[in-house]
């Protein structure tokens, strides 16, 4: 029976995720403890990634334009030596934020649709939630 829900509640929620940047990774309706969990895992499709790692980088060069430097580096910019930062900056991911939006859309749905008879918590995931063992 919980397939039978899955299904139904992967039709709805892909073109919205889709619309949105994400990918569902799995979902599953699972009883752990003598509770049931509808859990869905997403992640950002390649597009939404580079365009938030772009705007990540804008950001970033904006910042530091304005950022007032330090006597150290005003010293070394006299120097002509190089003061940017090695680091690299980490590749975007879902945050707590996109899975709440995603949370909220869903639970509009099943709330008006209440096709689930057990009680039930609705979990929006990111991959690092994926036990893939």
């Amino acid at each position: 029976m919980s397939q039978k829900y899955l299904t139904r509640v992967d039709a709805f929620i892909q073109p919205y995720l889709a619309k949105n940047g994400f990918t569902l990774l799995k979902s599953e309706f699972v009883e752990e403890d003598h509770n049931w969990y509808l859990r869905l895992y997403i992640d950002l499709t390649e597009e939404e990634a580079a365009a938030r790692s772009a705007a990540a980088e804008e950001e970033r060069k904006a910042a530091k334009e304005e950022a007032v430097p330090t006597p150290g580096e005003e010293l070394a910019e006299l120097l002509g030596e190089e003061t940017e930062s090695d680091e690299e900056i980490p590749a975007p991911g879902v945050g707590i934020n996109d899975c709440a939006k995603v949370s909220r859309y869903l639970s509009k749905w099943l709330d008006k649709e209440d096709f689930i008879p057990e009680a039930y918590t609705l979990e929006v995931c990111s991959r690092g939630f994926l036990n893939e063992a």
